[in-house]
C-alpha cells in the first residue's frame, strides 16, 4: 500500500483511518506538513516521555559499554523503546565517556556515568530525529564535544544546541577514531543517519536503520509492525523509509555505507529500537539489510 505521491507516508495513510490528530503529530516531528508552524515536535515527544518510566540505570553490555533503557515514546501511534549507550573510552592518559543518543538526564544517571565511564568527553546524536535531550546534555557538560550528524543542525528544533563538531564530507576525523569507527548512511531524502563501531569489543551501534521491536505486538498495530519488517529477530528497516532510498544513485550510496559495515565484521550489535544480540551480528546484519 504506497502512496506514490509520497511514499513515505505510507503509514500515514494507514494510521488516518484511525486518528486524524495522531497522523498531524508524526507529520510534524518528519518535517512533513504546515502543522510544524503551530506547535512543538519536542513537546509532542516529551509528553511521551514524561508519561513513561524509565529505568535510568547503566547495564552493562561488554567490557566499558553499557546501555539505558529510556522510556518508551509514541511513533507513528506505535510503541518504540528507546536506548542510550556509554561507552568508556580507555586509550588515552585519562578515560573518559562517549555518550550515543542521550536520555533525560538526571543527577543519579550523571553519577553513575561518572562513576563508571569517567568524566564525559563525548556526546553523539546519531540521526536528525534522536535530539530531544542533546541541549540538557550539552549544557550539563559544557567541555564536552557535542556531535551534529547530517540534517540536524539547521533544524529549528535544535535551535540554541551547542555544536562543536559534526560528522560529515570534509570534516576531520573525530580523535575517538582510533576506539570507534562510525560511516554516515546516505542515498535517502530522510533518514541520513551516522552508524559506529566500537573496535576493541566488536560491537556495531546501529540507529533506527534496523529495528527488532518486541514490545507490545499484539493487535492491529502490532500486525502493522510485522508486515513492515520491524518485528523481533527478523526486523529490519521500515518498508516505507526503504522507499525513500529510490532517488537516483540513492541505493548505490546506501551500498557503500552498508559494504563498511559488512567489512566490520562486528560480533555484537546494539540497536536503538529492540532486540540486542551479543554473538553473531554480522550475520543478522546481512539479513536485514538483504533488502538494499
Amino acid at each position: 500500500m504506497v502512496n506514490h505521491r509520497h511514499p513515505l507516508l505510507t503509514r500515514h495513510e494507514i494510521l488516518y483511518r484511525f486518528s486524524l490528530g495522531e497522523r498531524k503529530e508524526v507529520e510534524y516531528v518528519l518535517g512533513f506538513s504546515s502543522f510544524m508552524k503551530s506547535m512543538s515536535a519536542t513537546a509532542i515527544i516529551k509528553h511521551s516521555l514524561h508519561n513513561n518510566k524509565m529505568s535510568n540505570r547503566l547495564i552493562e553490555f561488554e567490557t566499558n559499554i553499557w546501555t539505558v533503557e529510556g522510556p518508551t515514546v509514541s511513533f507513528f501511534g506505535f510503541p518504540y523503546p528507546t536506548r542510550m549507550v556509554v561507552i568508556r573510552l580507555v586509550e588515552r592518559d585519562e578515560p573518559c565517556a562517549w555518550i550515543w543518543s542521550p536520555i533525560e538526564l538526571s543527577d543519579d544517571l550523571a553519577e553513575e556515568v561518572k562513576t563508571k565511564a569517567g568524566p564525559v568527553k563525548y556526546i553523539v546524536s546519531p540521526n536528525k530525529f534522536h535530539h530531544f535531550f542533546l541541549k540538557e546534555w550539552a549544557d550539563r557538560y559544557p567541555k564536552a564535544e557535542v556531535f551534529a550528524p547530517p540534517g540536524l543542525e539547521n533544524r529549528r528544533v535544535a535551535q540554541g544546541t551547542r555544536f562543536t563538531s559534526r560528522f560529515g564530507v570534509g570534516e576531520p576525523a573525530p580523535d575517538f577514531a582510533n576506539e570507534i569507527d562510525h560511516v554516515i548512511i546516505k542515498g535517502s531524502y530522510v533518514l541520513q543517519e551516522v552508524e559506529f563501531y566500537h573496535k576493541p569489543s566488536k560491537t556495531i551501534i546501529i540507529n533506527d536503520l534496523i529495528q527488532r521491536h518486541t514490545e507490545n505486538l499484539e493487535g492491529w498495530k502490532g500486525w502493522l509492525m510485522k508486515m513492515d519488517g520491524l518485528a523481533g529477530e527478523e526486523g529490519s528497516t521500515p518498508r516505507d523509509w526503504r522507499f525513500t532510498f529510490w532517488w537516483p544513485c540513492g541505493k548505490a550510496k546506501l551500498r557503500v555505507a552498508r559494504d563498511v559495515m559488512f567489512g566490520w565484521n562486528a560480533e555484537k550489535m546494539i540497536i536503538a529500537h529492540g532486540l540486542c544480540v551479543d554473538t553473531g551480528a554480522s550475520d543478522i546484519i546481512r539479513q536485514a539489510l538483504s533488502w538494499i
